[in-house]
């Protein structure tokens, strides 16, 4: 197996007591270019060259929140280790969360270009767009239990359900090619109840959320929203936001060329027509990919590979 070095990075988790409850200081992220808009620990970062990990936490305080914090009086509450299908070592994280509710200083936005906003969230009752690995510490530390292990990454696999034509050619970047109500029957059967991942030009050919299945829609557009849509501006933001499951990738074109390579599954529809377009899906291999089954309609055939 390939070695791959990892840079670990640290989060604070600062708590202070309230009637209702323990309290959690978060910030709203700003323009980063990684989850903004999402809610996450009130100070992170990478473990810089020489640094310890609670030297780093400490560094982070003051440098994002204005904080002093003493290294002693901070505690391990998880070390996460996160993957990702798409490979990598940037996509390798080790993540350690440490906690301290005992500080010096008035907490402040330090760096307004990385968060737009600073509150106190209840543990018991976290914001539901909270960066999702962040969540799964902070859910850790609200259940009282031992520092821990977490895993997130490494139970998601990959299946990409498309429609191709002889030629290859899935679409024109607008619209389906072919109208076949029994293949979006089978799509529907297929994908429902799980998570689906599609990049913004296929969202806009389907014009609305798809009942009964989680839609993450890729965009580099950053003002983009829909209902029903959750948003992410890369593919290994979608794929953190899916979680630990199978996941759908729906198109286009381009988003198959990204995910290809990583899926262990194919579910495609082969149909029996050349139609014109400019986007196309990646060649299947068959040194890469067998016939598992084959289901032969009027016109089309269902057929699943799985990678050998």
């Amino acid at each position: 197996m390939s070695r791959f070095s990892v840079v670990p990075a640290v989060y604070l988790a600062l708590t202070r007591e309230s009637p209702a409850g323990p309290e959690v200081l978060l910030q709203l992220r700003g323009a980063t270019g990684y989850m903004e808009g999402w809610w996450a620990c009130g100070a992170a970062g990478h473990v810089e060259s020489g640094e310890s990990a609670p030297q780093a936490v400490c560094r982070e305080a003051a440098e994002e929140l204005g904080l002093t914090i003493d290294e002693e009086t901070l505690r391990l509450v998880a070390v996460v280790h996160r993957g990702c299908v798409l490979g990598g070592p940037v996509e390798q994280r080790i993540d350690l969360f440490l906690t301290t509710s005992r500080w010096s200083g008035d907490h402040l936005i330090a760096e307004p270009d990385k968060a737009v906003d600073l509150r106190w969230w209840p543990l018991a009752a976290l914001p539901e767009t909270l960066v999702p690995h962040e969540r799964q510490a902070l859910e850790h530390l609200a259940s009282g239990q031992p520092p821990a292990v977490l895993t997130r990454g490494f139970g998601q696999t990959l299946t990409l359900v498309a429609a191709v034509g002889r030629n290859g050619v899935i679409g024109d970047g607008a619209s389906m090619p072919w109208h076949l109500p029994e293949d979006l029957t089978f799509f529907k059967r297929t994908t429902m109840g799980g998570v689906m991942v599609m990049g913004r030009g296929t969202w806009d050919s389907i014009g609305r959320a798809l009942p009964g299945r989680r839609t993450i829609v890729v965009t580099r557009d950053r003002a983009w929203s829909a209902p029903g849509a959750e948003v992410a501006h890369s593919l290994p933001e979608a794929l953190l936001m899916a979680g630990d499951t199978e996941v759908f990738v729906a198109g286009g074109g381009t988003v198959y060329e990204q995910t290809i390579g990583a899926a262990s599954r194919l579910v495609i529809t082969h149909v029996e027509q050349e139609p014109e377009g400019s986007v196309r899906f990646p060649d299947i291999d068959p040194a890469l990919w067998r016939e598992d089954s084959r289901d032969v309609q009027d016109g089309f055939a269902w057929v699943e590979y799985l990678r050998r």
